[in-house]
Parts: structure tokens; C-alpha cells; sequence
């Protein structure tokens, strides 16, 4: 009995100190990761924070300034796909309905794929409204925030990754515009008389295809010969819009009488995520943090949520300013230190096999293509990007070479000109971190 219990001790004594040199490597490594981030001659020309984190155990590896604020640009979509992974079941919610002796009444659930050209294999609900014998009527709901976020740039209303929110998107809030000389093909055709081209010799406002704020006339001037261009709708009526789109009338209520609704989810989740986190969609990743609010409160309201999540969820070592879904306010602020937490709560509650495909995979797809590609082929960082005028951030999990994955989060602001310099030294740190774990 005494030789199993001094062989027992050995062994404890043999696997405490095997940790101990395991834990005094990873601790090594991360100080040289740290070292290269500080002394580097490209981030010391800017403002750069930087984290590095074991998932497992939540312990920082590195960390560089990781509890300072960044404008994280579109980083704040890590946040809006934790929501999303918290709230929102396998598909998205599509509206709202009940019936009512003849009717089929609707309402908005803030859905962004309905009707959406780019979600085309999943419109289920489109032929239900289609094929119904019950009479159409689209419920007004109240909807709780404004058109635009918070900070948003007041004067960018005619650019594609600033979509109008709203309770019901229909085609994605936007036109779609295909023009060839003085042939211009518009979807939906709803729209066709409201582009015009500009009579020969009128002033150009703009050496493009422009409308002014609150009405939906796109102007074409005569330097425009082609164009293939997403042109965001102003206030689109969705009650009008499907009535011309069904061949069929569309009532409007806007009593505001107190139904006991029943939820028609639509597209499955992950297959809008990847929309939202590939392509960066700012449109996406309003109308789901908006579906999150509403599928949680049963309200459209945003912050709400956003308060939700950050005092009752998350609970985050700096506190983030989160005012939108997308990233595209300024008014943003979230520190390194914060988005490797979200990161790692995300580690914790998501298989990788669901959590990293959700994520652009370097040299491979989405904002990641051109970037950080892995040897053979094989794809070693799953991050997303974000980047504004002055602001570049990059955050998600690198695969190392053991088998290991890491946290990693960068944000670099207050530089002047191109981020390639910035990309360039993150794919150098990256690929020694990979090397080294």
C-alpha cells in the first residue's frame, strides 16, 4: 500500500511539473508574440491594440494595449453573430401572421432575406402569399429605431453598404440596376420608370448614378454608358412593392390591434451569417440584430438588445460602446481584450466544425481571400475583417500547426493612406504564431 502511494506522488509530482514547463513554454511564446508587436516598425506608426488567448482556459497569451477602445469598424459583426449564436433558432424569422376569417394578416419580423435575389432557393413564404385563397393584408407594425444608425455618415444614403432598416426588407431594400448605353434593366420592375437619364447637356451632380435623399428617382448622366450597380430604396412600402410583385391586392392596417401572432421562420441561420460575415454586409447585420431584438422582446428595437447582451450575457472587462449591428458608426467603440472574450464565449458554446466556417478563411473566401493564405492550400486563419478611413481590425481564431487553435484580436486606428502595410505585418505575426504554437 505504501509503494502505490509513493508511486501515486511520483506521478502527481511528474505531472505537475510537466504542466509547469507546458504553461512556462506558452508563457514564452506569447511574451516573443507580444515582443513582435511592440516593436514593430509598421504598428508603431499607428494606434494598435492586440490580444492572443488559449481558448480552453481563457487565458491571455499576449497582450498589447488589449484594454484600450478602437473604432472596430466592422468588427462589431463578431458581436452581432454572438447574438445571433444566442438568440436566434436554425432559421431566420420571416414574418409574422395570423388568420382571421377570409385574411392572411402580416407584419415584419425584419427578416433580410425575403425576396432578397441573393437568398433565391429559400422563399417559402413568397409562394404561400402567392397561392393563398385568403385575402392579403400587411400589418404596419411600429418599428423602433430610425432608418439610419447612430453616427452613420448622413450623406451616404446612395451607397450600397448603407441600406435603409427597416420592419419588412423586401429584395434587400435595394434595385438592382443593369444598364448598357441607354438600356437600363431594373429588379424589381416596380422600378423601372423611376430611372432616368439625364437629358443631353444637363449639370451632373455627380459622375454617377445618383437620386437625392428622400425620394426614389435614380438619375443616369450622359458619362455613364454601363453599370451594374446596388442602389439603396428610400422608405420602401412593402404593402405596394408586393402588390405589384404577387399580381395580386395587398391591404394595409395600421391600427395597431394586438394579434396573437404566430413566427414563419424562413432561410436557415448560418446560411445568412455567412452572407453577413463573408461579404461584410452591413444590411445583413442590421435587419438580424433587429430580428434578434424582436425574436427575444418581441419590440424592433435594438438597444434594448445591445444593453441585454452586454449586462446580462457577456459582461465584458471594459465594457464596449456598441450603438449598431453593422460597424459602420464611429461612434463604436470595443477594446481588443473585449472581442477575444466574445470570441472565446463563442469557442465555448459553438462546435468548431459550425463556429469556423462562419468565419471568411484566409486565402480562401469572403473579405479573407487575397489574405493570409495557409500552406497547400489549407486555411489556418478564420477572422473578420474591418476596415473605414484610419481604421483596420482583423479578430477570430488561427489554426497553429499542432492542431491548436488561439484567439487572436487586432485593431489598429489612426493611420493615414492604404492598410496594406498593416495586412502585411499581421500576416507576418500570424504565421509566426501559427509556427511557433
Amino acid at each position: 500500500m505504501k509503494l502505490y502511494r509513493l508511486l501515486f506522488s511520483l506521478l502527481c509530482v511528474f505531472l505537475l511539473a510537466s504542466c509547469a514547463v507546458f504553461k512556462g513554454r506558452e508563457w514564452r511564446k506569447g511574451r516573443k508574440i507580444e515582443r513582435e508587436v511592440l516593436r514593430s516598425p509598421v504598428f508603431s506608426r499607428a494606434f494598435t491594440g492586440f490580444v492572443l488567448m488559449e481558448p480552453l482556459a481563457g487565458k491571455v497569451l499576449a497582450d498589447f494595449q488589449g484594454d484600450r477602445y478602437f473604432t472596430p469598424a466592422s468588427n462589431v459583426k463578431i458581436l452581432t453573430l454572438a447574438t445571433c449564436l444566442e438568440i436566434l433558432r436554425d432559421s431566420v424569422p420571416g414574418v409574422h401572421y395570423v388568420y382571421a376569417g377570409d385574411s392572411l394578416i402580416f407584419r415584419g419580423a425584419a427578416d433580410p432575406a425575403f425576396l432578397h435575389p441573393d437568398f433565391a432557393a429559400w422563399q417559402p413564404w413568397w409562394k404561400i402569399l402567392r397561392n393563398t385563397r385568403y385575402s392579403l393584408f400587411y400589418d404596419e407594425r411600429a418599428f423602433d429605431e430610425p432608418r439610419f444608425g447612430a453616427g452613420w455618415a448622413w450623406d451616404d444614403y446612395n451607397e450600397d453598404y448603407q441600406v435603409e432598416r427597416s420592419a419588412m426588407p423586401l429584395y434587400g431594400n435595394a434595385i438592382r440596376l443593369t444598364l448598357n448605353r441607354t438600356d437600363a434593366r431594373v429588379e424589381p420592375p416596380f422600378f423601372q420608370p423611376n430611372v432616368v437619364f439625364q437629358r443631353p447637356g444637363a449639370p451632373e451632380r455627380l459622375n454617377g448614378i445618383t437620386r437625392t435623399e428622400h425620394n426614389n428617382v435614380w438619375m443616369i448622366p450622359e458619362s455613364v454608358q454601363t453599370a451594374d450597380a446596388i442602389l439603396p430604396v428610400y422608405n420602401p412600402n412593402p404593402a405596394r412593392l408586393l402588390s405589384d410583385t404577387l399580381k395580386r391586392a395587398v391591404g394595409e392596417l395600421r391600427n395597431g390591434e394586438r394579434r396573437n401572432w404566430k413566427t414563419f421562420y424562413s432561410t436557415p441561420l448560418d446560411t445568412v451569417l455567412r452572407r453577413m460575415m463573408y461579404q461584410s454586409d452591413n444590411f445583413v447585420a442590421e435587419q438580424l440584430l433587429l430580428a434578434c431584438a424582436g425574436e427575444k422582446w418581441g419590440l424592433l428595437q435594438q438597444d434594448t438588445l445591445m444593453q441585454w447582451m452586454l449586462d446580462s450575457v457577456w459582461q465584458l472587462p471594459q465594457r464596449p460602446r456598441w450603438v449598431d449591428g453593422s460597424g459602420l458608426s464611429r461612434y463604436n467603440l470595443v477594446s481588443p481584450l473585449d472581442l477575444s472574450q466574445v470570441l472565446h464565449r463563442m469557442w465555448k458554446m459553438q462546435p468548431p466544425e459550425r463556429l469556423l466556417p462562419l468565419f471568411p478563411a484566409g486565402g480562401v473566401q469572403g473579405t479573407l481571400q487575397d489574405w493570409y493564405a495557409g500552406e497547400n492550400g489549407k486555411a489556418y486563419v478564420f477572422a473578420k475583417t474591418g476596415s473605414m478611413s484610419g481604421v483596420h481590425c482583423l479578430s477570430g481564431y488561427v489554426r497553429c500547426n499542432s492542431g491548436k487553435v488561439l484567439i487572436f484580436s487586432f485593431m489598429h486606428n489612426h493611420f493615414v493612406g492604404s492598410n496594406r502595410d498593416w495586412k502585411t505585418e499581421m500576416q507576418r505575426i500570424l504565421e509566426m504564431i501559427r509556427d511557433e504554437f
